[in-house]
């Protein structure tokens, strides 16, 4: 599945679109938003849901760069379903199907390819090195999860990586290791692998100078307010580091309900209104709210629901990044919080009172 020459050109510019969000030192340049299925499941459902984020990223794009997940692996905490490069037909026939990897690869590859074709960039988590090179050529933007962030094998593959990489907090919500990662990958390694003819093989690695934080809370709680930022961007200007910062609206910082994650988006607005050096968000959405168990027997699944982690309908999506967009243009015409109207919320506070409160429920 090789890539076309037009869509090669569009992959290298948004790269290079990320690495500009990225570097920016005022707060007045565009919003990364990086959104879409916790991970990917059905073919059919992925290219659905790329088609509306495309048309949206178009009508906001002098605000947002939209950047979509598009998850294959998904990491697990002891076992399961993990992710679409390991088992493709799992969600198709109900979880009756062995795992293939040769099938998982091939589809993981075309969903992503035509996703790029659409001009949308593509964020993937990078799991298994091994399973990099099949998709490294089309992919803007790499994330490493909080359960690898402090592993020397993935910071490694980082620094050979073409593109950026953020790297996730610690799973205690601890900013250390992020900070630690960040300095390992932006230096050369020797990076291990095997060669077309399936030897062991190594080579130096150039050192990735392309690499950012993203915080997504932890077993602490969130770390999205205003005093976590603005302490995030004192350790990384403290570390030689850009003081750009992406952060996550799920995971830790909803308390692990989805439903939490307008509420987080809200509150972000109003840092960045204020001129908070948060250059991204991350959210997780699908064409329908919530989550499902893979059935047994006979039922068929639920359309563009997820079968892991539980995201915001598209519905609400377009609310949110809308509200987003609106935020990232008040704060480029030099606007301030009052004109935000339902955007008004305590940037200091960890929670808005509502979400600590529907938090506490959960």
């Amino acid at each position: 599945m090789p890539i076309d020459a037009a869509t090669e050109r569009s992959i290298t510019r948004s790269r290079d679109a990320v690495r500009t969000v990225l570097a920016q030192t005022q707060s007045s340049g565009r919003l990364m938003v990086v959104v879409g299925p916790c991970s990917i499941h059905d073919p059919d459902a992925a290219i659905d849901y790329a088609t509306r984020l495309a048309a949206f990223a178009k009508k906001h794009e002098r605000q947002l760069l939209v950047v979509m997940r598009v998850y294959v692996e998904k990491p697990r905490t002891t076992v399961g379903w993990k992710g679409l490069v390991h088992h493709a037909d799992y969600a198709q026939t109900l979880g009756t199907s062995s795992p293939d990897l040769c099938s998982g690869v091939l589809a993981s590859r075309s969903i992503m390819l035509k996703v790029a074709e659409m001009g949308l960039p593509v964020a993937t988590e990078m799991l298994n090195p091994l399973l990099v090179p099949f998709f490294q050529d089309i992919v803007s933007l790499g994330v490493i999860g909080a359960r690898t962030t402090e592993s020397q094998t993935h910071r490694e593959m980082s620094s050979d990586m073409p593109m950026p990489m953020g790297f996730k907090n610690g799973t205690d919500g601890g900013l250390r290791v992020a900070l630690d990662a960040m300095t390992s990958a932006s230096r050369s390694h020797t990076v291990v692998g095997v060669d077309d003819d399936g030897k062991l093989a190594f080579r130096m690695s150039r050192g990735n100078p392309d690499t950012f934080v993203i915080l997504r809370g932890g077993s602490k709680g969130p770390n999205f307010s205003s005093e976590h930022v603005q302490a995030t961007e004192r350790e990384l200007l403290k570390a030689g580091k850009p003081p750009g910062i992406v952060v996550d609206c799920s995971h830790g910082n909803s308390m692990k309900d989805y439903r939490n994650q307008g509420m987080v988006c809200d509150n972000l607005a109003a840092q960045l209104i204020n001129g908070a050096s948060i250059v991204g968000v991350m959210l997780e959405s699908n064409i329908n709210e919530g989550r499902q168990d893979v059935p047994k027997g006979c039922t068929s699944l639920q359309y563009g629901v997820s079968i892991t982690d539980a995201c915001v309908g598209w519905f609400e999506t377009e609310q949110i990044l809308t509200r987003l967009a609106t935020a990232v243009k008040t704060r480029q015409t030099g606007g301030v919080v009052s004109q935000m109207g339902a955007l008004e919320v305590d940037a200091h506070n960890t929670l808005p009172m509502d979400l600590r409160t529907s938090a506490v429920r959960a």
